[in-house]
This record gives C-alpha cells, structure tokens and sequence, in this order.
C-alpha cells in the first residue's frame, strides 16, 4: 500500500502534468528546483506545509485538497474506463487550441445526438 508521500507525490505530479508544467517551471514557481519537484514526486523527499501551500495556489486549490486527495485509498483507481479516458485525455491535450474547439463542438453534437428522442 502506497504511503502519503508516494500518494501526494503522484497527486503533484498528475496536476503538474495536467496543467503542462515541467519539473523546472513548478519549481521555480514555488521556489524551489526542477529536481526537487522530481523527488517530491517520486517520493524520496517530503514536501514542508509550505511548499504545499504554494503547490496548491500553483494548482488552484488548497493545501488541505492536496494532502486530502492524496489520503484517499481510492483518490484514483487503474481501470479499462480510467486508461481510456486518460487516453483521450492525453491525445486532446495535444491538440492545438483551434482543434480542441473543433474537438469539443464534434463532441456536443455528439451528446445531442444520443440525447435525442429515437425517431419512430
């Protein structure tokens, strides 16, 4: 079983990644190096409370959030549906803004169509 630190370590390293940050910017947004972000998140390293607090202004949220979700036993479970969303989300965040708008409308109009009554 993970521990907290592991835990928070890949909480950190999820929102880094998800708001497309390297090692090196988050840390010199917080402060702090490149390598030292990169042993929070492999877990060799303890983070203080105030460089969670930063972490989490980085992150738009709160040092309470980080440590919660990162104390879940299930914050994030490895499945098929997890893969595959994580999947699409990876290849959508590739795309340049102009195709992401494209991607997003194609998918409205896709939910309006399996919302929509069968015709008869």
């Amino acid at each position: 079983m993970p521990t907290l630190n592991e835990r928070l370590g890949e909480v950190i390293k999820r929102k880094r990644q998800r708001d497309r940050y390297t090692q090196a910017e988050l840390g010199t947004r917080i402060g702090t190096s490149g390598s030292y972000i990169s042993a929070i998140e492999a877990a060799t390293t303890s983070p203080r409370i105030s460089e969670i607090e930063a972490l989490a202004t980085v992150f738009r949220t709160t040092g309470f959030e980080l440590i919660t979700e990162a104390a879940k036993q299930d914050a994030y479970t490895f499945s098929a549906a997890n893969r595959e969303r994580d999947a699409f989300l990876s290849l959508y965040d590739a795309l340049s803004p102009e195709h992401k708008q494209q991607a997003r409308t194609f998918l409205l109009f896709l939910r309006e169509l399996q919302d929509r009554p069968p015709e008869q």
